[in-house]
């Protein structure tokens, strides 16, 4: 892990998809926060419904997530779920924090969204987490600190569905001259399988039957990030 000074605080904000639950997603923002606590690090965790929660009619939720994708496949802005979560940010933001941005699911499609922006900013940006989201294209500015996770069973089989949907693709030119689709020009460089008990609505089960190798979803699901990010960070120290 890098070194963090006493006055820098970790401000992970977790983005919530397609009409979630209240509180689906607090156990696993309490986790992250304990990890950093059991280094010494001071974190706080931030849980944001960038499209509303489940209390929220539905089909406006999935008109406005359809309209993200969209926009980011065409490089557009957000009009909804990024620019929500950038504003709040934006609006929170203080001198000495640095941001960790994790979603779930559309969530995820948001946090890349905002993180573009802020890495435009200047704010000071640890990584962003995609867990469970489609495929949607990582603006080259910020494909260094993007991880996207996705579940699979023992046999290694996906068990996600969502992460079939959308696209990583684009068109390149070859060493020839011409053009040929490739399927992950705009991919994040980071990507792991979480083999892990259910689906899409799983990562971050902490009881039976989510268990397996001895760890929960919740543990498997905090373990790989916390990997990822002592690793990113030290080769950070060294660019």
């Amino acid at each position: 892990m890098a070194r963090h000074s006493d006055q820098e605080e970790i401000v992970i904000y977790i983005s919530a998809g397609f009409a979630t639950a209240p509180y689906f997603l607090d156990a696993f923002g309490a986790a992250m926060a304990e990890r950093y606590a059991s280094e010494g690090i001071r974190a706080r965790v931030v849980i944001h419904y960038p499209y509303g929660d489940w209390s929220r009619e539905r089909r406006k939720q999935l008109k406005e997530i359809v309209s993200d994708l969209w926009n980011n496949a065409h490089r557009k802005p957000s009009y909804y779920g990024g620019k929500s979560l950038t504003k709040l940010i934006t609006q929170d933001f203080m001198p000495g924090q640095k941001l960790l941005l994790i979603g779930h699911s559309a969530g995820a499609v948001a946090s890349v969204q905002a993180a573009e922006i802020l890495e435009k900013q200047g704010i000071p940006l640890l990584g962003v987490i995609q867990i469970g989201s489609p495929k949607c294209a990582i603006p080259s500015l910020i494909k260094h600190k993007v991880l996207y996770l996705k579940a699979a069973n023992q046999l290694d089989q996906s068990t996600d569905p969502i992460p079939r949907l959308g696209t990583w693709g684009g068109w390149a030119k070859s060493r020839m001259g011409t053009f040929r689709w490739n399927g992950l020009k705009h991919a994040p460089i980071h990507r792991r399988t979480l083999y892990v008990i259910g689906g899409h609505a799983d990562y971050f089960r902490d009881h039976n039957p989510y268990i397996w190798q001895d760890a929960t979803n919740l543990q498997t699901t905090v373990q790989t990030i916390w990997q990822w990010l002592n690793r990113t960070e030290k080769d950070d120290e060294h660019d």
